[in-house]
């Protein structure tokens, strides 16, 4: 009999293992070959789009080291998304630090958001970035930089340079998370070093997303006392296109993530919460609002007028009622080329032939229209 048990737990473990996988892979980026790992979990459904998160390991660190320290993956298996533990250029992220990692990081992710959508079917609508240290630094370079293809964003430990802060130019309302410890050594909580002090990296994204001013606030429960550390949270949840700013401060947290296991290294690491859950409990709020892969309009059409179409060195949108409305232009992998208020002429001399998504809205109505560039 007991060997019997033994043999059906081999095989649930055996079974476990194929259903749910880590695989590693590379790309070559800016003449460079680029690693990650990528973690798909148990039973996603066969032709399911599930959603993406970036999980960005810290300074010195890697992607192995980030996905077993985070151990976002036990997460992803049960909410069916998958992870991607990028590797940075010489363990590190380019965040514009002088004498930091220069690297075309941001190019990176986006070919492998191009990458995973064309071979495992992710939802281009449901793409997130998180990341311990320098990864949370470069998780709100892709807010900054990429809001037109990463729906949230969230930090742990991690927070902005002063440099990015006073560049940072999103192109929509970005859902913001950030984790940190108040007694952080390495990213000190009230900044120096060209570091941002995390209350102002808070006030610019709460600003930045128009938020109304009411906030929610309140204790984590002190569930293991043992620990050495409590939590508290900030909460904005009225901003605009129904964003939300939250800030969980780890009181006596040091430079680690909660809910990992402890090494007191960095110092004390909260047990009253699981950074991995809250990440996705947030992300899991939020996506973004593409147009169609089809080129279909929505079901509440505006008036469109787009032309010529096909175009060459220059194109127009207007809105035949005089409506006004804000435009976007996607290429055919979803990236922003342009975007705007129709009406006037848009220079599109070095744009690449192919197919393009104009994407207009006015208040809650939009419409998307196909386009092409001979």
């Amino acid at each position: 009999m007991k060997k019997s048990l033994l043999l059906f737990a081999a095989c649930c473990f055996a079974m476990g293992a194929v259903l749910a996988q880590t695989i590693t892979g590379s790309i070559q980026h800016d003449g460079i070959q680029r690693n990650y790992r990528l973690h798909l979990p148990t039973n996603l459904p066969a032709g399911s789009h599930p959603p993406l998160v970036f999980n960005l390991h810290g300074f010195t660190s890697n992607a192995q080291q980030q996905e077993l320290y985070s151990g976002m993956n036990a997460v992803a298996d049960t909410a069916g998304f998958i992870v991607c533990y990028p590797d940075g250029i010489g363990n590190a992220w380019n965040v514009g630090v002088p004498g930091g990692s220069t690297a075309d990081d941001v190019g990176f992710i986006a070919a492998l958001i191009d990458k995973f959508h064309a071979e495992n079917g992710i939802d281009l609508e449901r793409v997130y970035s998180c990341g311990m240290s320098n990864g949370g630094f470069f998780s709100y370079r892709l807010a900054c930089e990429m809001g037109d293809r990463i729906a949230a964003i969230a930090s742990v430990t991690g927070s902005m340079t002063t440099a990015q802060l006073d560049a940072c130019d999103p192109v929509r309302p970005m859902p913001v998370l950030e984790i940190h410890g108040d007694a952080d050594l390495i990213v000190n909580y009230n900044g120096g070093n060209g570091t941002a002090p995390i209350p102002d990296v808070f006030d610019f994204w709460v600003a930045q997303n128009a938020c109304d001013g009411t906030f929610d606030a309140e204790n984590f429960p002190d569930a293991v006392p043992g620990d050495q550390a409590t939590a508290k949270f900030v909460a904005h949840r009225q901003c605009a296109e129904g964003v939300e700013v939250i800030l969980i401060t780890i009181l006596n947290g040091g430079h680690t993530w909660p809910g990992a296991t402890p090494t007191f290294i960095f110092g004390p690491t909260c047990q009253d919460l699981n950074a991995s859950h809250e990440i996705w409990n947030f992300f899991r709020r939020f996506k973004l609002d593409l147009p169609s892969a089809t080129g279909e309009p929505a079901a509440q059409q505006l008036d469109l007028q787009a032309f010529p179409n096909p175009f060459d060195n220059e194109l127009h949108l207007q809105l035949r009622s005089n409506q006004i409305g804000f435009a976007r232009v996607f290429d055919a992998m979803g990236r922003q080329v342009w975007a705007g208020v129709p009406g006037n002429g848009i220079d599109t001399k070095d744009w690449h032939a192919g197919v393009y998504f104009a994407w207009i809205q006015i208040g809650g109505r939009h419409l998307t229209q196909k386009l092409m560039k001979g």
